[in-house]
């Protein structure tokens, strides 16, 4: 889901914010750099109005993601501000949405940015979004970026996994989102989820004794 964002990206925005962008890779790095210093700037300035700082943390998630692992480390000090954002009960659903791809795009495939996630407590802040008694009542849109923004910090992360798996509720809640239309998306991100966990596989086909064959979920 975030490659298909990033070429809406390259599309897109990329040439709003660096226009003429034809210089050497130092230079589109430096730039790149820049971009995220000024929308974490903006992320951080309680004086913008808060559409312009969830757009500036939507943005940061771009940049972090299309200017690689290095701009991403970069991109992290701003992860605190970032995350700050799901749990104001004044955001609409949209908003809440793109702070969650802004940090979608921020970690994805960036191990220590999944660290941080972690010590930050935004596992169980996404745990607690999914959740159908959650006081925010977000959309179920917004609770599948939740759970793909999850699937991301559980991505080659087993001491995270192994803390997860404890988690009877978070079964359930994931069980509940794997019954929801996945339509647009390119796996169903909670089933995607229920098997790294160990909740459940696919099932197959055993064969007892002649003939006879039985279904069996090695999940459960």
């Amino acid at each position: 889901m975030i490659q298909r964002i990033a070429l809406f990206y390259s599309n897109h925005i990329k040439n709003y914010l660096f226009p003429n962008d034809e210089g050497s890779d130092e230079g589109n790095k430096n730039l790149h750099y820049k971009k995220i210093r000024l929308a974490g700037q903006n992320i951080q300035n309680t004086e913008l109005p808060l559409e312009k700082r969830v757009l500036a943390v939507h943005n940061i998630g771009l940049l972090g993601y299309t200017g690689g692992y290095a701009a991403a480390t970069c991109a992290a000090e701003y992860m605190p501000a970032m995350a700050d954002f799901l749990k104001q009960h004044s955001l609409s659903d949209d908003q809440r949405i793109s702070v969650l791809e802004g940090l979608s795009g921020v970690c994805y495939v960036h191990l220590t940015n999944q660290k941080q996630a972690h010590a930050m407590g935004l596992y169980a802040t996404l745990q607690e979004l999914m959740d159908p008694t959650c006081p925010l009542s977000l959309s179920t849109k917004a609770k599948m970026w939740s759970c793909y923004l999850l699937n991301i910090l559980c991505c080659n992360n087993i001491p995270v996994i192994r803390t997860l798996v404890e988690s009877q509720s978070l079964r359930l809640t994931l069980e509940a989102l794997e019954g929801q239309d996945w339509y647009g998306w390119p796996k169903n991100y909670a089933r995607e989820l229920l098997c790294m966990l160990g909740f459940w596989a696919p099932q197959v086909v055993t064969a007892l004794g002649a003939g006879q064959v039985t279904a069996q979920n090695y999940g459960s």
